[in-house]
């Protein structure tokens, strides 16, 4: 993921690492290590990706004349899965133009599964919010995964139970996934938490999660998953000793009509902040990529997402997924002006080992398409107006 100066950034600042952070690397790596030098039917994967970007973005003049090319990601794969036993590790790292890098864990799991319909992960893992794995088809995701309500990560244990057209998870967090090596304070990390930054110094903690979905079959190739999803947990704030609270809740559907694919999701999330005297309960700090942000404390997130399957026998493009995303984050206090992102693109594997995606964006008041960066996704900045952003992300799968 690309990113943008924030105001809470601090060059030459390198914190040390969480002890979070600290400890879960080497257990994550003590947990596989044994297992690399076993056969191949040992139930264990280890593969990577190298990621390359080009942007054009409309309001950066260092990219508006013809775009550029940036190294975009590295990243380590482990997976294992035998008999009863499951688990998955990734670490990501991330160079930016300048010279900044910063690299952080993605996840660390191990599972269990008691029967073919339940199992239980334990570790850093995705929390069971909203549609899955992806509430969007594009490369910069949708909206809520900037408030850290899609693909997101955090240190705790979740059950899950599908049984026929039933999927039933529930999940305890303690923890957020940890800050790991970079210049910012906290936000070294994949997953947009609630971080320590500067002066403002709320956490996330005892998060409980609950999904539940129902798979209606219309026809072969032809189905309909119902969901809610709900969320709760605390926001201590270090200075005042004292415990906010977050809510969340979606209810969604995706649906599979052949070559067409329908995501639709609405919800509402709300933070009510405990910080001292003088700082705004009505913005939260949220931060991952090793830069933070501002975000609305409150605010309602709908998502409207449509794509097309083309198949072909043969040639580079066999395989083309159109699509078309739209999502806004709609602000509750009174001034905050709300936050729009539509995609427009199509992604692709030419060969083995590649996948393309290819993104026309547009938005408004949006961190990652326009310069209001710090702000955008709080009360707003100065420019009000859409921008866009042209990428395209390759990369290879090993």
């Amino acid at each position: 993921m690309h990113r943008h100066p924030s105001p809470f950034h601090r060059p030459g600042s390198c914190p040390a690492p969480r002890r979070l952070a600290r400890a879960l690397l080497p257990c994550a790596v003590a947990m596989f290590t044994p297992v690399t030098v076993a056969a191949p039917d040992a139930g264990l994967t280890v593969g990577g990706a190298i990621r390359f970007n080009y942007a054009y973005k409309d309001w950066d003049p260092a990219y508006r004349s013809g775009g550029l090319i940036d190294f975009d990601t590295a990243r380590i794969d482990v997976n294992y899965d035998r008999d009863a036993w499951l688990g998955s590790f990734q670490y990501r790292y991330y160079r930016y133009r300048g010279g900044a890098d910063t690299h952080f864990l993605h996840h660390a799991w191990i599972g269990y599964r008691f029967d073919d319909s339940t199992q239980v992960h334990a570790g850093v893992n995705p929390i069971p919010f909203g549609i899955l794995p992806f509430a969007s088809h594009n490369f910069y995701f949708s909206l809520p995964y900037y408030v850290g309500l899609e693909d997101s990560y955090n240190l705790g244990v979740k059950l899950i139970h599908r049984a026929g057209p039933l999927d039933l998870q529930a999940g305890f967090y303690p923890s957020d996934g940890g800050n790991w090596r970079g210049d910012s304070d906290d936000s070294a990390r994949y997953t947009y938490n609630i971080v320590e930054e500067g002066a403002v110094r709320n956490s996330e903690r005892n998060t409980f999660v609950a999904r539940a979905a129902w798979t209606v079959e219309h026809a072969p190739s032809m189905k309909s998953e119902f969901g809610l999803s709900a969320l709760h947990g605390s926001i201590p704030n270090a200075d005042t000793g004292r415990k906010g609270h977050r809510e969340a809740w979606a209810l969604h559907l995706k649906g599979d009509y052949g070559p067409w694919g329908v995501m639709l999701q609405t919800g509402r999330y709300d933070n009510s902040l405990r910080n001292p005297a003088g700082q705004d309960d009505r913005i939260v700090v949220m931060g991952a990529y090793d830069f933070p942000y501002e975000v609305a404390a409150r605010a309602r997130m709908h998502i409207a997402n449509l794509s097309y399957r083309v198949q072909q026998d043969a040639g580079l493009l066999k395989s083309v997924t159109l699509y078309a995303n739209y999502s806004v984050i709609d602000k509750l206090d009174a001034g905050f002006r709300n936050t729009h992102q539509q995609v427009y693109g199509f992604s692709f594997a030419p060969v083995d080992g590649v996948f393309v995606y290819v993104d026309y964006l547009l938005g408004k008041q949006n961190p990652y398409v326009g310069p209001n960066f710090g702000n955008g996704l709080a009360g707003g900045g100065a420019d009000d107006s859409w921008h866009e952003r042209f990428n395209i992300n390759v990369g290879y799968y090993f």
